[in-house]
């Protein structure tokens, strides 16, 4: 049976947000700086959609004498959530398809993976591109979309998921994540998937919104969770004697 679990990265896979863990840390440097910029992605990056009075984090980060040891560093010690790592690496030994599918960034996301021995444990990363240049990190968009309306011009995660899929067909899909971005994909997966949203964030308070309308959107089974444990023994409740 083909089967494929899709986690987002920022307060699902981790526990912080890893551009706000960036941002604190310039802060910390430069407390004259203060941000309220909330469109992320160009916000963090300075990319070519962004006008040019926008002057970006990271080149506040560069300017502040930031090296990019700083800034893996900074993401580096991002904690996983307590289960999280348990449960990709169970899935990955039980031959599912493993994906990331966030609003981060490439550097960011693989750095982490690297750091915390999960590279091999996932199939792949959907996500923006991220490079260095001159010392200074650059993002450039996963996508530009105007299909989805619900969704950032940058990133679309059913569109994005959609593509990644083509034509196959999975016998078992979990989705896991927290925020409004995961709430487009949740209400698009088949009744044979299984929805994950973290309790008490943007994305569980959206499906339960959903659930008391006249005409829910929601087709799948949902399911809290506060660690990954929770996950791993819904998904393998074969397991749960072996779960603390």
């Amino acid at each position: 049976m083909a089967s494929l679990a899709v986690f987002d990265f920022d307060r699902t896979v981790v526990h912080e947000d890893s551009d706000a863990t960036i941002i604190e840390r310039l802060r910390r440097k430069q407390p004259e700086w203060e941000s309220d910029n909330q469109d992320w992605t160009p916000y963090m990056s300075d990319v070519e959609t962004v006008s040019s009075s926008a002057v970006s984090v990271f080149e506040h980060a560069y300017s502040a004498g930031f090296h990019p040891s700083d800034i893996l560093d900074s993401i580096a010690s991002m904690r996983p959530n307590p289960g999280m790592v348990e449960l990709i690496t169970t899935l990955a030994k039980k031959g599912w398809k493993v994906i990331l599918l966030t609003d981060a960034n490439s550097v960011f996301v693989n750095h982490w993976l690297k750091t915390h021995d999960l590279e091999n444990a996932i199939t792949t990363v959907i996500t923006n591109r991220a490079f260095w240049q001159n010392g200074r990190l650059y993002i450039e968009p996963c996508m530009r979309q105007n299909v989805c309306p619900k969704c950032p011009s940058n990133l679309c995660k059913s569109l994005a998921l959609e593509k990644w899929c083509g034509q196959k067909k999975y016998d078992n899909i979990i989705y896991c994540g927290d925020g409004r971005n995961d709430f487009c994909p949740a209400v698009n997966l088949p009744e044979n998937a299984v929805i994950f949203p973290r309790k008490g964030y943007t994305m569980d308070n959206l499906i339960k919104k959903d659930a008391a309308s006249p005409n829910p959107q929601m087709k799948a089974k949902v399911v809290p969770w506060v660690d990954g444990f929770r996950i791993l023994q819904e998904v393998f409740p074969e397991n749960s004697k072996l779960i603390c």
